[in-house]
């Protein structure tokens, strides 16, 4: 992370969403288009992030060999829980559902891509520091990230969704519902080791929407520590979400004061 590489990745990933947005601005392609060829981009993201990180790997007794994925590459992030949305939006029907749907995905996934965009934990880790042009899951992180934020931002240019501050609530509802279920999938993926029915320590856990680590590593050795990071985390979504609405806001809070004024 933040190595000339890295660096190199953000300029290309930058051209990357000016490109296609200022494309698009113009075309005017219907979103329908649109999510349908961001439905292809997660199909083949998918697949090149699996048999890029999938791993042969021997038996306790080195009789047999298993193909296996790491619970960490399995997609229950935030960003790869996108896919679903994507999906969701690409095949409901119009109406308040999708548009919920698609305020939560307008809104989540250009922060959250640009959260893994400037720390993307694969550099150092599954991609080896100096194979960030070689290596298919850089091209796969970088690229499946870009088209997040390029579809965030479309999303609120196209004009098909009426954005109402109640969007605001369901938004961190859904993604205050996702945070509470990754605890319990982190717990269930965590190798706990206990020492006489005490545990002793945790080893190999995820950390699904980041609720249980850091992502600059900060190390949270207690409770209340933790609980303070969650009231960051809390704090971020609240503030950050409601940068994209401060405009509807805005236009919500003149109605109010309209049909207060008639009112009388």
């Amino acid at each position: 992370m933040f190595k000339t590489n890295h660096f190199i990745w953000l300029a290309i990933c930058a051209v990357l969403i000016v490109g296609p947005v200022l494309y698009m601005r113009k075309r005017k392609p219907s979103l329908k288009d649109v999510l349908t060829a961001c439905c292809i981009v997660c199909v083949v993201s998918e697949i090149i992030k699996v048999f890029g990180t999938i791993e042969i790997v021997p038996s306790a007794d080195g009789t047999m060999y298993y193909p296996y994925l790491e619970t960490n590459h399995i997609p229950l992030h935030l960003c790869s829980l996108q896919i679903i949305t994507i999906f969701l939006c690409r095949f409901m029907k119009e109406g308040k559902k999708r548009e919920i749907v698609l305020a939560f995905l307008s809104t989540t996934a250009p922060l959250g891509a640009a959260f893994a965009l400037a720390l993307p934990s694969v550099l150092g880790s599954t991609v080896p520091l100096g194979h960030e042009f070689i290596h298919p899951i850089a091209y796969q992180t970088f690229l499946y990230h870009t088209m997040l934020i390029t579809l965030g931002i479309y999303i609120q240019m196209s004009g098909e969704v009426h954005y109402e501050t109640k969007y605001y609530w369901y938004t961190l509802g859904i993604l205050g519902a996702l945070f509470f279920c990754s605890i319990y999938i982190n717990s269930l993926f965590g190798h706990a080791v206990y020492n006489a029915d005490t545990l002793v320590s945790v080893e190999h856990t995820t950390n699904f929407l980041f609720s249980y680590l850091t992502p600059i590593g900060l190390v949270l050795k207690k409770k209340w520590h933790w609980f303070i990071y969650l009231l960051i985390i809390f704090a971020l979504a609240f503030s950050l979400i409601a940068l994209f609405y401060i405009p509807v806001f805005i236009k919500d809070a003149k109605k109010r004061k309209a049909l207060k004024a008639k009112a009388k």
